[in-house]
C-alpha cells in the first residue's frame, strides 16, 4: 500500500524493483550455488569477524564525518546523544525510501533538545559530502579496476576538478543552502568531514578485501584501492535507487559487476552476500552500542546554550 502522499507510480516502481531484484538474486543463487556454497563452506571465520569490525569502523567514520559539521551548531551534543541520533537513526534506512533515516534522526535529536531541522540538514550535508567523495573515489580509481576503457589521466583530472570545486566559497554556500544549513560550517569542518568520508571508503574497501581472503578469492591488499573504488561505485548506485531499502539490490548488483571482472562469479557472489551481512550487522551493532552508552552531564557551556534556547 502506498505511503500517505506518495504517488502511485513510485509505490509500483518500488514493488517492481524489489520483485525484479528478488528474482535476479534467486536466479543467480540457483545457477551459481555450487560455487557459492563451496566458497562459503571454506570461509575463514576470523577474517569474516575482522571484516565485520572493518564495517563497524566504516560506520563510525561516517558518523564522524557528520558530527564534525556541527562544531558551530547552536546546541552542543554529548557523545551519547550524537551516537543515538546517527546510529539509531540510520536503522531507518532499512525501510523503503530515502527519508526515513533522516526523519528518525530528527525525532531523536528533538528528544535531546537539539533542533530537528538542524539535525536533518546537517545529515543532508554529510550525505552530499559522502556522495561527492564516493563519486571522486569511483572516478579516480575505477578505470584501473575495469581496464583501460578510457584515459585515466582525463578521468583523474575530472575527479580532481570535482573535488576542488567543493572548496570554492560560492560552491560551498550553494551546497549549504541546498542542505538548508542555517549555522556556520567552517572550511576546516568540511575538510575534516571529507577526510573522515574518505577514510570510511577505504575501511569499506578493507572489508571487501578481508572477505575476499576469507573465501579464498584471488584479491589481496594490492587490490585495496581498486576494490574501494568499486565499493564506492556500488554505494552511489544504491543511493540513486532511492526506493530500495538501504540500497538493497542495486548496491549488490554494482559490487557484483565490479568484483566479477577480477574474480569468478561464484566467489564474487559469496563476497557480496557476506558483505551485506557484515554491513547490516555493523549498522545494528553500532545502534545497540549507542543505546547502552552511559549518559554524561552536559558541559556548562552546553547547558547555558540550551537554557537560552
Amino acid at each position: 500500500m502506498p505511503e500517505r502522499g506518495e504517488p502511485t507510480w513510485k509505490a509500483l516502481a518500488r514493488v517492481a524493483f524489489l520483485i525484479a531484484t528478488l528474482i535476479a538474486a534467486l536466479a543467480l543463487l540457483w545457477n551459481e550455488w555450487p560455487g557459492i556454497s563451496a566458497a562459503l563452506a571454506q570461509a575463514d571465520d576470523g577474517l569474516i569477524l575482522l571484516a565485520a569490525l572493518a564495517a563497524m569502523a566504516n560506520v563510525a567514520m561516517t558518523a564522524a564525518s557528520w558530527r564534525v559539521l556541527l562544531i558551530k551548531a547552536p546546541i552542543e551534543l554529548s557523545p551519547r546523544a550524537s551516537a543515538q541520533i546517527f546510529f539509531v537513526g540510520q536503522i531507518g534506512k532499512y525501510l523503503p525510501g530515502t527519508l526515513w533515516s533522516f526523519i528518525a534522526s530528527g525525532e531523536l535529536a528533538q528528544r535531546e533538545g537539539f533542533p530537528r531541522g538542524v539535525a536533518m540538514a546537517s545529515l543532508g550535508l554529510a550525505l552530499l559530502i559522502g556522495l561527492a567523495s564516493g563519486i571522486f573515489m569511483a572516478l579516480a580509481l575505477l578505470p584501473k579496476a575495469i581496464g583501460d576503457l578510457t584515459d585515466n589521466r582525463i578521468v583523474l583530472g575530472a575527479a580532481l576538478v570535482f573535488v576542488v570545486l567543493g572548496f570554492i566559497p560560492k560552491v560551498q554556500r550553494k551546497a549549504l543552502r541546498m542542505a538548508r544549513i542555517d549555522f556556520p560550517v567552517p572550511l576546516g569542518a568540511i575538510i575534516a568531514s571529507l577526510t573522515f568520508a574518505l577514510l570510511a571508503w577505504f575501511l569499506a574497501g578493507a572489508q571487501i578485501v578481508l572477505l575476499s581472503q576469507a573465501v579464498g578469492a584471488p584479491l589481496d591488499w594490492s587490490d585495496w584501492p581498486q576494490v574501494t573504488s568499486g565499493y564506492a561505485f556500488a554505494w552511489v548506485a544504491g543511493l540513486l535507487v532511492f526506493f530500495a531499502p538501504a540500497g538493497l539490490g542495486a548496491r549488490e548488483a554494482g559490487l557484483l559487476a565490479v568484483l566479477s571482472l577480477s574474480i569468478g562469479l561464484a566467489e564474487a557472489s559469496a563476497i557480496v552476500l557476506l558483505s551485506r551481512l557484515a554491513v547490516t550487522f555493523a549498522d545494528f551493532a553500532c545502534a545497540g552500542i549507542a543505546l547502552v552508552m552511559p549518559a554524561h552531564p552536559a558541559s556548562p557551556a552546553a547547558a547555558l546554550r540550551r537554557h537560552r534556547d
